[in-house]
């Protein structure tokens, strides 16, 4: 009962009545297309799921807008696509380029480059617009805490073209005033990790074993170049799902 609740998906008109899009510049408003929407709710709704079963099927592009991302989940679905050859358009926060545990520097560190909107005193929307026919939006933050903690709330849109250009529209204006993602923003005045205490690029990582060690680990210099990944710190290895080597102190 409680699962087909949160998974509901209404059929309804949404109609110029109703809603008013602006883009821009303000427009006459004209009636939309019906469209199809399932809602999710947080805490444990299934909203994240939900969102990564929507990039795992991404074909083309995805443009997003978040505030607060650190969902390890969302970041790996948006590295699958990219490396799947889908175009990812990341604009986000500018405290995702000082946090200590942002995503941004996930993505950054996979050949993504994030952008940074810092033109606002909080770039707060939170907006997935998926190959030009899906749209995800809500209160719902892009991160754990949101899926296990917050009262949030998700929305999946489909068949609404109207909906689509305006929501795409404001997010390439966003991303025409911000800057690109510096992965050393995140780190000290000294060039340390605020999580770790070392150094930008020390925590290797095995693509293979999805083990990684730091240098004071006995593998460390032992690790073969071509399996290397590198992170700027463990708290960003272990979001990529890399666990500590088991002989590290």
């Amino acid at each position: 009962m409680q699962e087909s609740f949160l998974r509901h998906t209404m059929r309804i008109a949404l109609c110029g009545c109703l809603l008013s899009l602006m883009v821009g510049t303000l427009h006459a408003a004209e009636p939309l297309s019906p469209a199809r929407i399932a809602v999710y709710f947080s805490p444990n709704g299934g909203a994240t799921e939900a969102v990564v079963r929507e990039l795992n099927a991404a074909q083309t592009q995805v443009l997003m807008q978040a505030y607060s991302f650190t969902s390890a989940p969302i970041a790996k679905a948006l590295v699958e696509a990219y490396k799947r050859g889908v175009k990812i358009l990341a604009v986000l926060d500018k405290s995702n380029e000082t946090a200590k545990y942002s995503a941004a520097t996930f993505l950054y560190n996979f050949g993504l480059q994030p952008l940074i909107d810092a033109e606002h005193a909080i770039a707060h929307s939170k907006v997935l617009v998926i190959d030009s026919t899906t749209i995800i939006t809500g209160s719902f933050n892009f991160t754990k805490a949101a899926e296990e903690k917050n009262a949030e709330n998700m929305l999946v849109i489909k068949d609404a073209p109207e909906l689509v250009q305006a929501y795409e529209a404001t997010i390439r204006l966003h991303a025409g005033h911000s800057h690109p993602y510096q992965r050393q923003a995140a780190l000290g005045s000294s060039g340390t990790s605020a999580v770790t205490g070392r150094g930008n690029g020390e925590v290797h990582g095995n693509k293979h074993s999805k083990v990684y060690h730091v240098p004071n680990c006995p593998g460390y210099t032992g690790m073969r170049s071509a399996s290397i990944v590198t992170f700027a710190t463990e708290a960003e290895a272990q979001q990529a799902g890399y666990h500590k080597a088991k002989n590290c102190p």
